[in-house]
């Protein structure tokens, strides 16, 4: 009980010294200056260039290898009937998948290769519809037809290389 006594008189006398003693002004050190000539800047920025320069690359060398995507898709909104579509299809594949695996398939192997290379198409199920508009030159149904050309429009822009 009495060291607890002791410290508490020592505590009190130590406060009383605080409020005594005057506070002077902090020391602040200089401001550091920011400037971009240290080399670490310098790699930085060639880094970056580097990785502008790889980018544009890549992005121009993938624009002009989808080229004849896009002129396919251009060529598909003028065409006037189902068999101009697949006429493009055709074109569009035997150019991207070579005219040695693509150039001898018709009919069902046709319609089931646009099924496996395209992404999310349906060239089967319009089998018979497909069938219709080639060997008897008639229209089909403007749904068909509709389907036909978005099932085209969508291998087109998804098919596999």
């Amino acid at each position: 009980m009495m060291i607890y006594l002791i410290q508490i008189q020592d505590s009190i006398a130590q406060t009383k010294e605080l409020k005594s003693l005057q506070l002077q002004k902090l020391y602040e050190p200089e401001p550091v200056a920011f400037t971009f000539e240290t080399i670490g800047w310098k790699v930085l920025a060639v880094v970056l260039c580097i990785i502008l320069v790889c980018t544009s690359f890549i992005l121009i060398k993938k624009y002009i290898k989808n080229a004849y995507r896009r002129r396919a898709l251009k060529k598909l909104e003028e065409i006037t009937s189902i068999v101009d579509a697949l006429i493009i299809l055709k074109k569009v594949a035997i150019q991207t998948f070579d005219r040695n695996k693509v150039g001898n398939l018709y009919g069902a192997q046709w319609l089931e290769f646009l099924d496996q290379t395209g992404k999310k198409v349906n060239f089967s199920s319009l089998k018979k519809d497909i069938e219709t508009a080639i060997y008897t030159n008639d229209e089909v149904d403007s749904n068909v037809r509709a389907a036909i050309i978005l099932n085209s429009k969508k291998w087109i822009k998804t098919h596999a290389r």
